[in-house]
């Protein structure tokens, strides 16, 4: 099944900005010391998301759970809106922001933009990116699977971020986890 010229624009859109952040990240923390407390996630979301990819795009060849051209599009504006929503947060946390799960010793838990209301807005921006992959790409099958890994390997990876935060604000960030939802705002 041909993926639609939208969904291509969409999906390179994404890809793109993945590699403008992975740039940015590399350039801002270049003199940035902090203990990397990753423990794995991030190779683990990296395979992972190739590997939910080449499943898609099986998934498309051999039109196993179609989806049509109204439905397709629905899910090339989610991968938009879940681009926007992860830059966001990316240009909110400006330096702090990091591929892995490394806190700085004068870090500050910021409560700002995508933030006041969510504390891991960056992967709600990909949970959208992800489900929308799988529709532009034509198949509700692949939505299911990107939205099964997302489920696994970002909850893997919220759990790590959240311990580490904890352990570096002990006072201030179960403050903040009381005022806000983890992913989706008034949800979860």
């Amino acid at each position: 099944m041909e993926i639609s010229s939208f969904a291509e624009v969409s999906f390179y859109l994404w890809l793109l900005s993945e590699i403008a952040i992975l740039i940015k990240t590399k350039v801002q923390r270049k003199s940035v010391t902090s203990e990397n407390k990753d423990k794995g996630s991030f190779w683990a979301i990296t395979i992972g998301i190739f590997t939910c990819i080449l499943v898609n795009q099986i998934c498309n060849s051999m039109k196993i759970g179609y989806v049509n051209s109204t439905i397709s599009d629905l899910g090339s504006i989610l991968i938009i809106i879940g681009v926007v929503i992860r830059l966001w947060a990316v240009v909110t946390l400006g330096r702090h922001f990091s591929l892995v799960v490394s806190v700085e010793s004068e870090q500050k838990i910021i409560q700002n933009g995508p933030y006041r209301a969510v504390r891991h807005p960056s992967y709600t921006g990909g949970l959208l990116t992800f489900i929308g992959i799988g529709l532009a790409f034509n198949t509700w099958v692949g939505s299911v699977i990107m939205l099964a890994f997302f489920i696994v390997v970002f909850g893997y990876r919220m759990r790590i971020e959240e311990k580490a935060l904890k352990a570096s604000f002990p006072e201030e960030y179960p403050r903040y986890i009381q005022k806000t939802s983890k992913l989706i705002p008034f949800v979860w």
